[in-house]
C-alpha cells in the first residue's frame, strides 16, 4: 500500500487540511477485512482513479459501491470501508468548516452521508491517474482557488477568529456563544458542544494509539470529562465501542503490531496528525 501526504500551499492552508494518495497494486495486499474510520471534525473530497470501494456509514450492514468524485461530510457515527487490489483514491481533507468557503449549498446537507460532489460542487477537474500525485494537486489547488466564495470565506475565519479568542479569554464564552453557536451551524453544520465532543473522541484516540493500556478514568481526566462514565459513554455514542473492548482488542499487541491495526480505526494520517499533536502538547 502507497500513501502520499502533502500539505496545502499557503493560499489554501486557511481551509485545506491536507492532500492524500492511497493506492493498492492489482496483485498488493489490503491488510485489513474493513478500514473503520470514526468521526472526525473534517470532510473529505476523493476522486477514485482504480476499482470501485465501498462505504457504510454507522454499522457495517449497507455497503454501498463508491467511485468517481466524492464529497463526505461531517460524520457523527463511524464510517465503515472495504477496499480491494486496484484502489487508488486520491483526496483532499478540509479543516474543520473549510469545505464551507466552496460550498455555495447548506454545508448541514453533506453530513454522514457521501455525495456525487458534482451534484455539490461545479466544474470539478478531471484528474487521470496517469499525471502524478503532485500534478492532482496542483490541479485541484488551482480549481479549489479559482472557486473560493469569498462572502463564505469571510464567515468561515470570523469564526476560526472567534475560537482564537475564546481559547485565550474563557470569560468571553457567555456573551458570544449566541453568536459563536449560529456560525458554527452555519460555518459546520454541527453545535460547538458536539464539536467539542467530537474533538475529544479523536484526542482519546491518540491517546490510546500512544498508550494502549491507558485507563479510563485517566483518559477522562486528561480529556476534562467530569467522570469516567461520562466519558464511557460518550465514547460508545460516536465509536460503538467502549473503551475497555476497544482496549481488550489490542492489549496484547507488540507496539508496532498495535499501531498497524490501529489503522483500520483511525486513517493512518489522521493517527499521525493527532498523535503528533499529543506529542506537541
Amino acid at each position: 500500500m502507497i500513501i502520499e501526504y502533502r500539505k496545502p500551499s499557503a493560499a489554501l492552508a486557511p481551509f485545506v487540511d491536507h492532500l492524500w494518495e492511497k493506492q493498492v497494486e492489482d496483485t498488493g495486499i489490503i491488510p485489513y477485512d474493513i478500514e473503520t474510520i470514526f468521526p472526525e471534525d473534517q470532510t473529505v473530497l476523493t476522486y477514485s482513479l482504480g476499482k470501485d470501494y465501498y462505504r457504510s456509514h454507522a454499522n457495517t450492514d449497507h455497503f454501498k459501491e463508491i467511485n468517481g468524485i466524492q464529497l463526505e461530510g461531517l460524520h457523527q457515527a463511524p464510517n465503515f470501508y472495504k477496499h480491494q487490489p486496484g484502489i487508488h483514491i486520491f483526496g483532499v481533507k478540509f479543516r474543520v468548516g473549510g469545505l464551507f468557503a466552496f460550498l455555495p449549498s447548506p454545508i448541514s446537507e453533506t453530513n454522514n452521508v457521501s455525495s456525487e460532489a458534482d451534484t455539490l460542487l461545479t466544474d470539478l477537474p478531471s484528474l487521470s491517474h496517469t499525471i502524478n500525485f503532485d500534478q492532482r494537486c496542483e490541479a485541484i489547488e488551482a480549481y479549489l482557488l479559482g472557486h473560493l466564495i469569498e462572502k463564505q470565506a469571510k464567515k468561515y475565519l470570523k469564526l476560526l477568529l472567534m475560537l482564537q479568542e475564546l481559547d485565550a479569554d474563557s470569560s468571553a464564552m457567555s456573551s458570544s456563544y449566541k453568536t459563536l453557536s449560529r456560525l458554527f451551524q452555519e460555518v459546520i453544520g454541527i453545535s460547538p458542544k458536539e464539536y467539542v465532543q467530537i474533538k475529544r473522541i479523536n484526542q482519546s484516540l491518540a491517546l490510546f494509539a500512544s498508550t494502549k493500556d491507558i485507563k479510563s478514568q485517566d483518559l477522562a481526566d486528561q480529556l476534562g470529562y467530569y467522570d469516567s462514565a461520562h466519558f464511557i459513554n460518550e465514547f460508545k455514542k460516536y465509536t460503538g465501542k467502549t473503551p475497555k473492548n476497544l482496549k481488550n482488542s489490542l492489549f496484547d499487541m507488540k507496539d508496532s503490531e498495535f499501531i498497524d491495526e490501529f489503522k483500520q480505526y483511525i486513517s493512518p494520517e489522521h493517527l499521525l496528525h493527532y498523535t503528533s499533536i499529543f506529542h506537541k502538547n
